[in-house]
């Protein structure tokens, strides 16, 4: 019945109630199926069991199996099957399985093969086990040629059912069976065979497996048989699938303990040959492993990766059984198994299967070494790419086994690696070490020591300094090796004598080879050097606390030992010094202590030997070395041996010298093994005790000389702690020092020490003797003097004990120099001057001692004896550097320095060729250059006089000047470079600093007007001088040196001739022509590229300009000028459009700026300035003005603007907010610009050094701004005065309008003015003048 509204799935139609069929089967054997039908299983079975008969037609057999399979794949017909008859078709499949094959139908076998299968599959047990067993009985016996399919069947439910070697009756007859036909020639049975076999493999039914009940079964024939069969099939077989399943099956059987035994019994059957009828055994048994070898060369060349790795591993497990297989190994080798394998690994593309495998047989066949290095060697090319793959893996299976096949080759093969193939390897393993993270070995031990080992033997190759990189790799290697290993906190104590081992290595690789390889080498060098100074160091250090092992201390000490007594002379003094300064005199007493056995003792000795050897020289290292077996390991003994008495002791004395040696270096490094006072005392007790007295066999000069400055440095750090001294022991030294030999110059000295010496009047004559000869050193190599080595006493520092001014050097130096000039040699005077120069090269300011210690009667005796020209020369140079560096109060001595003064004036007198290149003449110009200097500073005055009223310097300097204004224009060409430009820059420079030492010592006699005369007498001047027209000529056509300084006179020469006019109100006595020419050449260099020429020419104008003042000649002259305007026109359209105006004269504004300041203060102003000045022209000025570009030039030009009153209101509000922006700009650059850096003093050295130094004190005395600081106050400077000239003018204004009006004056004075302006000259105070005492510059 339906229900409405029923949404239910239609039901399944009811199956028709079972019935029996045609044949009258029972009922229940009818099962239906989904189609609706039925299927009678009796009837199958009847059918199916039949299927070997003759009488059945196989197509209606073959019918009833299709119609079976569909049936199996039916839900509807399978679950009664499984319910009611599972174990029903499982006879009759067989049967017909049998059948099929009995008729020789492959077609109705296979059919039937796939029906069994899917039976055991889809209901499993019962059925599974029946068709097992039935099929195992069947092909128990008889031949199985036409069971091929029979065969396939049984492989499949043996590899489906659980168990199904319980179900096989007779195992051992069927195994056998199964063996015995291995000979049958088809590779399909064959195959099919060998899947059976190896499936009971897996299930432990073999006769191995103690499954057989024949007591009398020989497993030996049938392990032999079986084996001989299987390789008989692999040798002859093309069939993947067969190798397959022959390797598999042997591959099984090998991993079986009790088939080893088959191997074991081989093996000994091989080693108990004894009679000769056994030979044919012997034989026969050698066939087998050479068939064995012959037989997997096929599957190793298999293009299938399952059957090369199954044949790989099949004999690594027979290679790896416990029997002694070095016949199988032998036969393989020579078979050239090994061969095939490379193959493999050729071809493998780096497959990660095929590697493994490979490799493990590899470094089997390796434990053969002899056999095998020939074979490694040929294919030790393909291993190389096999290494780089392994290497990029941490932790690769076989890393290890890869890095060890490499190593055996390089160990046995070494000659037959390429450069570039060592060059791979290095790279590679270098690597791999960089790999490691966090100091955690990111690979196995054996692998990091195979690395090391492999890498020490690339380094011991005969041609490892040819490989180009591999000093670099070695670096990398070497540093990672030993961080991995020492730095960090890991288990790796067994690798750590490898990571040495390395290091060792890299070091004498560096060490050894040509001078090429040992350049090449250098940066390597350096690296192992840093490791030991820093890993290695830090170790050594922490093996005091942590008490590590003595065998790694030892090997690090001898690493030291390698790189002190081998390093490259270039370093002799870096690791030692590295050493030494790491507290390694106390570390080595620590060494001692913790390990105190001989062999450390003795390491630790050597190593200190070797620092004292570099840190002291001349070998004292020498003494600890002959002395170590009696030397303590207590620095507590070692004082006491040295307080003993030793006279008669040889060994006690060794003893002492090496412990003088090891107290000395021990004081350059601030380590005390013992407390000062202690130190003192014994080495008191020494002297007093032994006196001084060294066995013959020990150089008594050198061990004087290093307890002299020993007792020195204690004695001098022992005064600073006021600990007590005995005056016996000093006394006693002081008599060594003074008739023994001694040689301060062999032995490093602290400056302790040396300190202390130079303070004891007492040993004077000893040490003025020793001084000699440092300076007859110094003078002979003086590059080994001035390279700051620590080894000897050099020039730096004795030049910081000079300066220092706390011992008696300079005074010393300057009595030795004062001797040598009245007895001494030539040469003798010249190192001694030469070394006082050098000290002044290096600390100028030591100048004052000199000169305090009376050195310039030194100097005057020098130039009173007929020396040579170097010695003058060099002289020259020391009186020139001590003038220029020198304070200003140590010239109050003028008595020296007048004779001295006149001694240069008389050698300049006595002839001086300006053509020629000779330095010595231009040193004395400069000297007497310094003097004019220091007599403006009211200093060497007389000095000075003598140098400016000589008249045979004064006729020279006309000479020079009047050749140089004869030149004209090729006057450029005589530059500094040139022997005449470089002389008369000198002159011109003596003539600047003349006269501004007349405006200081000769002012008042001096007629500065004198200057502006025109004269053809060149003898006419009376003092050192030269006329303006002849400096405006230099001006014009001299180079850009000769223009500055001719410029700078210039400037001199109007700035005084200006002051002396405005004190007598003197008219001008030049002509209006020689003025307008003056005019004109400054105007032109207004525009000079060099900003100093402009700024002296922009100056010179502007006092030119405030002559008007003084009458109507200088009026016409300025009115005159044309260029002036063009100038202020150039001014303008600069501040108005920079981008239009070019950039020498945008950079030299401030110039032009003071010319027009000049011109706006004139009597009269001129018109086209007014109109210049118009108000649209300063408020375009103005608005192009910012906080950044604004100079003090500017700010004074719009002060005097203002004062003029071409500023309107609007313009001074604008430039008062602008200027007062630029204020608080300074004020904060300058609160934040870091300090003026102090100035180095320069010494002279050349002539070149000579003019350079007398251009920065002309640019020095004459300028008044020139660094940042200087500008900024001047820029200050000039915005306070305008603030206060426009708030002046502001309060005038205030008052004007507050005021009532006065009766008006005719003449007015502008606000802001100081003075009279237009229409009114300045009255100055009359004063007399004397004119008859003046100095005449020119005869009258």
């Amino acid at each position: 019945m339906e229900s409405d509204g029923d949404t239910s799935p239609p039901r399944s139609p009811t199956p028709a109630p079972p019935r029996a069929c045609g044949a009258g089967h029972p009922a229940s054997h009818s099962l239906p199926t989904s189609a609706g039908g039925r299927v009678c299983l009796s009837c199958a079975a009847a059918l199916l069991s039949s299927a070997g008969a003759a009488s059945t037609p196989s197509h209606h057999v073959a019918h009833a199996l299709a119609n079976l399979s569909l049936a199996l794949a039916d839900p509807a017909f399978l679950r009664p099957l499984r319910a009611a008859h599972p174990r029903l078709l499982a006879a009759p499949l067989a049967e017909a399985l049998e059948g099929a094959a009995d008729r020789r139908d492959a077609a109705l076998a296979a059919q039937a093969c796939d029906v069994a299968a899917d039976l055991a599959a889809v209901v499993g047990a019962p059925a599974d086990s029946e068709l097992v067993a039935r099929l195992a009985r069947v092909l128990s016996s008889g031949s199985l040629v036409k069971h091929l399919h029979t065969l396939h069947c049984l492989g499949l439910l043996l590899n489906s059912t659980k168990d199904a070697a319980a179900y096989i009756g007779d195992k051992c007859s069927l195994f056998l069976n199964l063996v015995n036909d291995l000979r049958l020639p088809s590779d399909e049975i064959r195959g099919e065979i060998f899947f059976v076999l190896y499936k009971l493999a897996i299930l432990n039914a073999t006769p191995w497996d103690n499954i057989c009940e024949i007591e009398d079964l020989d497993l030996l024939a049938i392990g032999r048989s079986l084996l001989q069969l299987s390789l008989e099939v692999l040798l002859k077989t093309q069939n993947d699938a067969v190798r397959l399943n022959c390797v598999a099956l042997l591959l099984t059987l090998a991993k079986k303990e009790p088939f080893d035994h088959l191997l074991i019994s081989i093996q000994s059957s091989n080693n108990c040959i004894e009679a000769e009828s056994m030979q044919t055994d012997y034989m026969s048994l050698n066939a087998s492993l050479v068939l064995f070898a012959e037989a997997v060369k096929g599957s190793l060349l298999s293009t299938n990766l399952e059957v090369q790795t199954g044949t790989l591993d099949l004999i690594f497990h027979f290679l790896s059984s416990d029997a002694n297989i070095c016949a199988l190994l032998q036969t393989l080798i020579d078979e050239n198994v090994a061969d095939y394998i490379f193959e493999v690994l050729r071809l493998s593309g780096n497959n990660d299967l095929l590697v493994i495998s490979s490799i493990r047989v590899l470094l089997l066949f390796a434990r053969l070494e002899e056999k095998f290095k020939e074979k490694l060697a040929i294919g030790f090319s393909t291993l190389l790419p096999v290494l780089h793959y392994v290497a990029e893996i941490p932790f690769h299976p076989v890393q290890s086994h890869v890095l060890r096949l490499v190593w055996i080759c390089m160990v046995n093969c070494s000659g037959i690696l390429s450069l570039p193939q060592e060059e791979q390897i290095a790279c590679t393993l270098t690597a791999i070490l960089r790999r490691n993270v966090n100091g955690e070995l990111d690979m196995s031990s054996e692998t990091f020591i195979l690395v090391c080992s492999i890498l020490i033997e690339i380094l011991k190759s005969p041609h490892a300094h040819d490989i180009e990189k591999l000093p670099s790799f070695i670096e990398e290697a070497s540093k990672y090796a030993i961080s991995s290993t020492l730095s960090h906190e890991c288990d790796s104590m067994i690798l750590i004598p490898h990571s040495l081992l390395l290091l060792k290595e890299a070091l004498i690789f560096c060490l050894e080879g040509s001078k090429y390889s040992i350049a090449s080498t250098k940066d390597l060098e350096d690296s192992i050097m840093g490791t030991c100074g820093t890993i290695l160091l830090q170790w050594l250090q922490s093996a005091v606390v942590d008490s590590n092992d003595e065998e790694t201390l030892a090997e690090i000490l001898q690493i030291f030992q390698i790189i002190l007594s081998r390093a490259s002379d270039k370093k002799p003094l870096k690791f030692p010094e590295l050493l030494a300064s790491s507290s390694w005199f106390s570390l080595s007493f620590g060494f001692m202590g913790l390990f105190p056995t001989d062999h450390v003792k003795s390491v630790v000795y050597l190593v200190t030997s070797s620092i004292v050897d570099r840190v002291l020289g001349c070998n004292y290292g020498e003494t600890i070395r002959d002395a170590h077996i009696y030397l303590p390991s207590d620095p507590t003994e070692m004082m006491y041996l040295l307080g003993q008495c030793s006279t008669e002791d040889f060994n006690l004395a060794s003893c002492q010298c090496a412990i003088l040696s090891i107290l000395y270096a021990c004081s350059f490094y601030n380590e005390r093994l013992c407390a000062s006072n202690q130190i003192l005392a014994s080495v008191e007790q020494y002297i007093l005790l032994n006196g001084g007295n060294f066995p013959y066999e020990i150089n008594g000069s050198i061990m004087l000389t290093l307890l002299v400055h020993l007792y020195a440095f204690v004695r001098g750090i022992s005064y600073s702690c006021s600990i007590p001294h005995s005056p016996e022991a000093e006394n006693t030294l002081f008599h060594l020092i003074i008739h023994k030999d001694w040689d301060l110059l062999v032995i490093r000295v602290h400056s302790v020490a040396i300190k202390w010496l130079f303070q004891k009047q007492e040993i004077m004559e000893p040490l003025a003797f020793q001084m000699l000869k440092f300076c007859k050193t110094f003078c002979e190599d003086e590059t080994v003097m001035l390279s700051n080595s620590s080894q000897l006493v050099d020039i730096q520092m004795i030049s910081e004990l000079v300066l220092s001014g706390e011992t008696t050097i300079s005074s010393l130096l300057v009595s030795l120099l004062d001797q040598m000039v009245k007895e001494g040699t030539e040469d003798e005077v010249f190192s001694v001057v030469s070394v006082i120069a050098e000290i002044l090269m290096i600390s100028p300011r030591s100048s004052d001692q000199f000169i305090s210690c009376g050195i310039v009667g030194s100097f005057h005796g020098i130039y009173c004896l007929p020396y040579s020209s170097r010695s003058r020369t060099v002289c020259s140079y020391l009186i020139f550097n001590i003038l220029r560096s020198a304070s200003a109060s140590t010239f109050d001595q003028e008595d020296e320095w007048l004779p001295l003064a006149l001694k240069l004036l008389e050698f300049i007198s006595s002839g001086i060729d300006y053509t020629s290149s000779d330095q010595e003449h231009k040193i004395v110009v400069g000297i007497l250059c310094l003097v004019l200097h220091h007599s403006s500073s009211e200093f060497l005055i007389e000095p000075a006089k003598a140098i400016i009223l000589n008249s045979s310097l004064v006729s020279l300097t006309d000479v020079i000047v009047n050749k140089a204004c004869v030149k004209g224009p090729s006057l450029f060409q005589h530059n500094q470079e040139t022997t005449f430009g470089e002389f008369l820059i000198l002159v011109l420079l003596l003539v600047f600093f003349s006269l501004r030492s007349l405006h200081t010592i000769l002012e008042s006699n001096i007629d500065w007007q004198d200057f502006l005369q025109h004269s053809d007498d060149v003898q006419s001047f009376s003092v050192l001088g030269i006329p303006c027209h002849d400096l405006c000529r230099l001006m014009n056509f001299g180079s850009p040196s000769i223009k500055l300084i001719a410029s700078q006179c210039l400037l001199e020469l109007l700035t005084r001739i200006s002051d002396q006019r405005s004190c007598i109100n003197a008219e001008l006595r030049c002509s209006m022509g020689y003025l307008k020419s003056i005019i004109a050449v400054t105007e032109g260099l207004v525009f000079s590229e060099d900003s100093k020429v402009a700024g002296n020419c922009s100056a010179c104008l502007s006092l030119i300009l405030g002559w008007e003042k003084f009458g109507s000649q200088e009026k016409v002259a300025v009115r005159e000028s044309k260029w002036l305007r063009l100038i202020m026109e150039e001014f303008v359209v600069a501040l108005t459009a920079p981008g239009l105006t070019s950039k020498s004269f945008t950079s030299q504004q401030k110039f032009a700026a003071n010319i027009a300041v000049s011109l706006l203060r004139l009597s009269q102003v001129p018109d086209w300035l007014t109109s210049l000045f118009d108000g649209h022209l300063i408020s375009g000025i103005v608005a192009n003005l910012s906080a950044r570009n604004v100079t003090a030039e500017n700010v004074n030009l719009f002060s005097e603007l203002m004062a003029r009153k071409y500023l309107s209101q609007e313009h001074i509000v604008d430039l008062h907010n602008l200027f007062q922006v630029c204020r608080r700009q300074v004020y904060e650059g300058s609160s934040k610009a870091p300090l003026p850096e102090q100035r180095v003093e320069k010494v002279a050295r050349s002539t070149n050094d000579v003019l350079a130094s007398l251009f920065a004190l002309m640019l020095n005395q004459c300028s008044d701004s020139g660094t940042v600081q200087a500008e900024q106050q001047r820029l200050l400077r000039a915005i306070d005065l305008f603030f206060q000239e426009s708030s002046r003018r502001e309060q005038q204004y205030y008052v004007s309008a507050t005021a009532p009006s006065p009766p008006q004056r005719q003449d007015t004075t502008m606000p802001g003015d100081s003075g009279p302006r237009q229409g009114s000259r300045a009255r100055r105070p009359s004063v007399e003048t004397f004119g008859p005492e003046w100095i005449r510059i020119r005869p009258e």
